[in-house]
């Protein structure tokens, strides 16, 4: 039972618009996450397909405070009990890392669509055991890797790829996403049993846009160099993957990520903004900046702008979201930036790969 109204009442409206009559699906939310309200809260707001109905908390007080705020006409006294509401369709979980897996679990078994914070899990294989859940039950599950969605980021990947298949290849990527010392070593970004380190957090995003852009998959990582915070835990990963196309070609991949870089160094200035570059044999790629250089005049060209109707990256993974379940989950391939169950569990193949290639454990 809900602790306040019944979420009966709000998981099924009409809107005030006698003119209209658009079913919405209700979605509730896992955890008092920071990332909720930009992720999810907002961008629902303007949305007719989908409204945020309830918030579950550890603590129901954190709960409530957070549904005020926010605008969230309810809350659930456990996850459990927002998860088993009959009225609520969809759950929305950005828990910590580790908790991913379990919740992600008990909603997929309580026949909920899941939009899943990245990383999907804590390693490959448990990614792998939630889709086959989904695919089973014929339920939506969809990493939220939001930036892939956006008009202008397939349009960069289309640009990228289409070039490289003309004949350009691809010879090297370098993504970095590090930033200063923001977060004390008891953050839940550093707590092992959590899901915790480095890899797991920038790391899963830059390892991602690694293969979303290029079109080709970490075949092996060649280095791996952690800086160690605590046991078994990364502040810092520098990696070099090897990477691998279906037609046999390769390139090589350079990461860094890190949330402990001093706060005054040359290196926390060159990485303070996260970056993306392609490198073929005649061109460079800048994601960010959406421009290419030409390696032998040193020219540089802007990509035209490609921001569709001016939505955020996470208005434009809602709607993809919405999209998938009200078609039942067919047709995903269609939606633009879609993550499917296989492209996930191979990124977490890779976030496992790197930490084996440094010497560390696992996540589990």
């Amino acid at each position: 039972m809900a602790s306040q109204k019944s979420s009966g009442l709000f998981a099924r409206y009409r809107l005030s618009n006698p003119k209209q009559s658009v079913v919405k699906n209700a979605i509730g939310i896992l955890g008092a996450a920071n990332i909720a309200p930009p992720a999810l809260v907002a961008p629902s707001m303007n949305m007719s397909s989908i409204i945020v109905v309830s918030v579950a908390a550890r603590d129901e007080n954190k709960a409530k405070a957070f549904a005020s705020k926010h605008g969230i006409p309810n809350t659930h006294p456990s996850y459990d009990a927002i998860i088993n509401d009959p009225n609520i369709d969809c759950i929305y979980n950005p828990l910590p890392n580790g908790l991913h897996y379990e919740w992600t679990k008990k909603a997929l078994d309580a026949g909920k669509h899941v939009l899943l914070e990245k990383p999907s899990t804590s390693n490959a294989e448990q990614t792998r055991e939630l889709f086959a859940i989904a695919k089973e039950k014929n339920l939506v599950l969809l990493e939220a890797f939001h930036y892939g969605f956006h008009p202008a980021s397939t349009f960069f990947r289309e640009t990228l790829q289409k070039h490289i298949a003309s004949g350009h290849p691809l010879q090297r990527v370098k993504a970095v996403m590090s930033f200063p010392n923001l977060f004390p070593l008891t953050d839940i970004r550093f707590n092992y049993n959590l899901g915790g380190g480095i890899t797991m957090d920038c790391g899963s995003c830059t390892i991602n846009a690694i293969r979303y852009f290029t079109g080709f998959e970490v075949e092996s990582v060649e280095k791996a160099v952690p800086k160690i915070v605590s046991e078994d835990i990364d502040g810092r990963m520098d990696a070099v993957l090897r990477l691998k196309r279906g037609d046999n070609t390769f390139a090589e991949a350079e990461l860094n990520v890190s949330l402990t870089n001093p706060w005054f160094s040359i290196q926390t200035y060159r990485e303070m903004m996260p970056t993306f570059t392609a490198e073929t044999d005649d061109k460079i790629f800048f994601y960010h900046y959406f421009t290419v250089k030409n390696k032998a005049t040193g020219k540089t060209e802007n990509l035209p702008k490609a921001y569709g109707e001016g939505y955020s990256t996470y208005r434009y993974q809602l709607e993809a979201f919405v999209k998938a379940v009200e078609n039942g989950g067919k047709d995903v391939e269609s939606i633009p930036g879609w993550v499917s169950g296989e492209d996930s569990a191979l990124n977490m193949t890779a976030i496992d790969a790197v930490y084996k290639k440094s010497g560390m454990k696992l996540r589990k």
